[in-house]
């Protein structure tokens, strides 16, 4: 009798601490479970009721937790009613899982309880999986003018696996044909459906392949499946000469939300080096106005003004590193730049930075991070005399890096003047 009453107390304390912390209770999943085949991880639980957000799914070598999520690998994000995913660890050592919710508003539900939504034992593989067995499959891209756009469509094996977009003005059907493109969007795993803004009258192919086949080189490319075969030309008569302005930071937040199916976000391949430039007039035609030389008199003005001002300094005589990018970080994107910085940029091989740096950025990287890239590819530029391409370099890099550019800008422009 006193144990049950006993129990009867703790369980109206229980409830009492409950009610009290109802308006912040956290969703999380329940019931998670690890099970290991030969060469894949099966990865089962079940959702909260009335879930409204994103599953996301981790993996990571030791037990997860707030102190290393950071650290561990980001498997999937998967739509609500997802309740299982299948992993293929890259070695048979033994890994550990969570999975979290991501809210409406993009908050990562950072709440870890064992057997619940994590793991707290090893599991591993005892046989590697062939990577091609994984491979997302390419078919059925479809691509059409639309007024001032083209939209490309296609189909997808894998709505897990990203993909790579590559824009080219002829057909790819080979490796070196995708090398020869544009630098490729990365598309979010999900995504079939693509809104590009081709400059008008080019001619423009489209392929879409496998994020982990091309970093492997094994992607294959199927003429009229997974790349274009007929060219797309929007027409010159229309009124735009560059991209439409950018959506709005709600748009594409909002956007950014939607992964697959019909409603899928459509993605805009910004062309270098001036994705958002916004001309206020245009001729009747549609195409900018042609250049002109400025009349002598007024050349001559110029020069007057200019001969009776401060010289400007020549800008940094030796490469620039930012304070992040000083120390050797332990893993991640930012440590593959630190790399190329001490092995090519710092040691003077400009041309060699130049090429490392352009195959970094095939890959999307964060906004910042792409920032710093573009602020050394301009270094590698400049210092090789390529001061124009220096100079669209550091304009892209400036919105994040506004104060680290300024000089160098003063620099590409004083340059530029006195060679003309």
């Amino acid at each position: 009798m006193k144990k049950g009453c006993l129990l009867l107390l703790l369980l109206l304390f229980a409830w009492a601490g409950f009610s009290q912390g109802a308006e912040t209770f956290v969703p999380f999943v329940s019931k998670l479970k690890a099970r290991a085949d030969e060469s894949r991880i099966l990865i089962t639980w079940r959702n909260p009721r009335d879930l409204q957000g994103t599953i996301l799914v981790y993996r990571h070598s030791a037990e997860i937790d707030q102190d290393n999520l950071s650290d561990a690998v980001r498997l999937a994000s998967l739509a609500r009613d997802r309740e299982s995913y299948e992993d293929s660890p890259p070695d048979e050592q033994p890994y550990y899982y969570a999975v979290l919710i991501e809210d409406s508003a993009g908050t990562i539900q950072e709440l870890f309880i064992p057997f619940r939504n994590k793991t707290s034992q090893g599991v591993h593989i005892s046989v590697l999986a062939p990577v091609e067995s994984e491979a997302a499959g390419i078919t059925g891209i479809r691509a059409a003018v639309s007024e001032d756009s083209v939209q490309v469509d296609f189909r997808t094996s894998s709505s897990e696996r990203e993909l790579l977009l590559f824009r080219s003005n002829s057909p790819m059907t080979t490796t070196e044909d995708l090398i020869e493109a544009f630098a490729p969007l990365q598309l979010e795993a999900g995504i079939t459906h693509f809104t590009d803004f081709p400059i008008p009258g080019v001619e423009t192919y489209y392929a879409v392949v496998d994020t982990e086949m091309f970093k492997l080189g094994k992607q294959v490319l199927v003429p009229g499946e997974s790349s274009t075969v007929e060219a797309m030309v929007v027409p010159l008569e229309v009124s735009r000469v560059a991209l439409p302005a950018a959506p709005a930071a709600e748009q594409r937040s909002g956007q950014a939300g939607r992964t697959s199916g019909e409603g899928a976000a459509q993605s805009i391949l910004a062309a270098t080096p001036l994705p958002y430039l916004q001309p206020t007039e245009v001729t009747s035609s549609g195409a900018p106005p042609r250049k002109t030389d400025l009349d002598p008199r007024t050349q001559a003005a110029i020069s007057r003004l200019l001969a009776s001002t401060p010289r400007l300094q020549a800008g940094q005589r030796t490469v620039v590193i930012l304070p992040e990018d000083k120390d050797e970080p332990n893993a991640g994107e930012s440590k593959g730049l630190y790399n190329i910085l001490q092995e090519v940029l710092v040691p003077g091989d400009y041309t060699g930075a130049e090429s490392k740096l352009l195959g970094f950025l095939n890959l999307r990287r964060s906004p910042y991070t792409e920032a710093r890239v573009r602020f050394y590819l301009a270094q590698a530029y400049y210092f090789q005399g390529l001061y124009e391409e220096a100079l669209l370099e550091f304009i892209l890099a400036q919105d994040q890096l506004y104060a680290p550019v300024q000089p160098w800008l003063e620099s590409c422009f004083r340059n530029l003047w006195e060679t003309q």
